[in-house]
């Protein structure tokens, strides 16, 4: 069976990027980056933490009502934005207004390597075209 990078159960916004890793600990600078440099600056509400949602999401930041988790697989990333608690009405609702802001934001600041995903195939795995 094939398999595709994993993302957050309860994702209500996914940006899928593949960046040119230039070293073994790129995906650590990457997170770093992306904390400091792209989510911090934009979202100053949000908090770094360091929890999984699943066995392959990494939440590293959240707020009261959302989180934003990443998940990388053969050089594939993907970053998501879920609401803290599903099932609480308001969380919803507050992150799906944030859902199509957060997209944008991400593909703008990381345009050369976002991407889309346009097939998902019978085994798991999705094909993606360049943004």
């Amino acid at each position: 069976m094939g398999r595709s990078v994993s993302t957050h159960r309860h994702a209500v916004a996914t940006v899928y990027l593949h960046p040119e890793w230039e070293h073994e600990d790129s995906f650590a600078d990457f997170v770093e980056d992306l904390q400091d440099n792209v989510l911090k600056p934009r979202y100053p509400s949000l908090r770094e933490c360091n929890r999984w949602q699943d066995r392959e999401n990494h939440v590293i930041m959240e707020n009261s009502h959302v989180e934003v988790s990443v998940s990388e697989y053969c050089g594939c990333v993907a970053v998501c934005l879920a609401p803290r608690d599903a099932y609480d009405n308001f969380k919803a609702a507050f992150a799906e207004r944030m859902a199509a802001r957060f997209e944008k934001h991400i593909q703008r600041m990381f345009k050369s390597c976002a991407m889309r995903p346009i097939a998902r195939f019978g085994n798991g795995e999705i094909a993606f075209q360049k943004i």
